[in-house]
């Protein structure tokens, strides 16, 4: 009889302890920073951040300045925990300016095909150009068209050595800053917003908004090289699928934190919302 009592205890002891376990949940492992990169760049991740200092009373109806082909963006998951207004915009190689208006955008395309959306490097580059202007004419004198030709000329073979393959598109793409090409220069400014500044390799370059007077060396250029930039074609907000905030300066705007959850949540819909505080 005590037989069957200790193992009827035992039955009810492991049952209960079943039921605990089945009530534990399983505890979620985050994704290392590496895979997260490795995700944002192999695939367009479909959300994206685009920060930007205006002049108060301009009207921001698109995700770039009107008239522009593209323009710039980063992966929203790449900013959480959110920096500072003050730290945010030197990672995209921009900077804060407390007098100006700041303009944060946060999209989501339904249709991403909408957008576009292309990892920012030079072989992306020319092919979305004749993605948006369509075939060369070397006979137009339309710089979009000697654009659309140049970016034709580019070729791309495989190569065994890494420094090999990037060396020849690098120095194709160098050629855009030559004296003999100064409007191929003006009109990526122009509709891609691609300045001096940008590297071609997926990344934004951290404190190259004044690179015309602080020159970098390749070693600076590496180093800082940390956030992933994508080329978006430039739509209406509402088209993209963005919420947009607009925040006027204010005593302290700076050391706030630019959360994509607050643009998220505070912005309008399709339209530039305007916020007091960034809290």
């Amino acid at each position: 009889m005590r037989a069957r009592i200790l193992l009827g205890c035992l039955v009810v002891l492991s049952g209960c302890a079943e039921h605990r376990a089945a009530r534990v949940a399983t505890p979620r492992v985050a994704a290392a920073p590496v895979v997260l990169a490795e995700k944002v760049r192999e695939a367009a991740p479909n959300d994206y951040l685009r920060v930007g200092f205006l002049a108060p009373g301009t009207e921001v109806t698109s995700i770039a300045r009107p008239g522009a082909l593209r323009g710039f963006m980063t992966a929203t998951v790449l900013y959480s925990p959110p920096l500072t207004v003050e730290d945010y915009p030197t990672y995209s190689g921009l900077v804060n300016d407390d007098s100006k208006v700041l303009v944060a955008m946060r999209c989501k395309p339904t249709d991403p095909a909408t957008v576009d959306a292309v990892l920012a490097t030079w072989p992306n580059v020319f092919s979305a150009v004749l993605r948006d202007v369509g075939e060369c004419d070397a006979s137009s004198s339309d710089p979009g068209k000697e654009m659309a030709c140049f970016a034709k000329g580019f070729s791309d073979p495989a190569e065994t050595a890494v420094p090999a393959a990037l060396a020849r598109t690098f120095n194709y793409a160098g050629t855009i800053y030559d004296s003999s090409h100064g409007a191929l220069a003006k009109w990526l400014q122009a509709n891609y917003g691609i300045y001096p500044a940008f590297v071609g390799t997926g990344y934004s370059v951290k404190d190259s908004y004044f690179i015309d007077k602080q020159p970098m060396t390749s070693r600076q250029i590496l180093v800082k090289s940390v956030s992933s930039e994508y080329l978006l074609k430039n739509v209406p907000l509402k088209d993209a699928g963005c919420r947009c905030i607009s925040v006027p300066p204010y005593p302290g705007r700076a050391s706030d934190r630019l959360d994509p959850e607050f643009i998220e949540q505070q912005g309008g819909d399709g339209v530039c919302k305007k916020v007091d505080h960034l809290h």
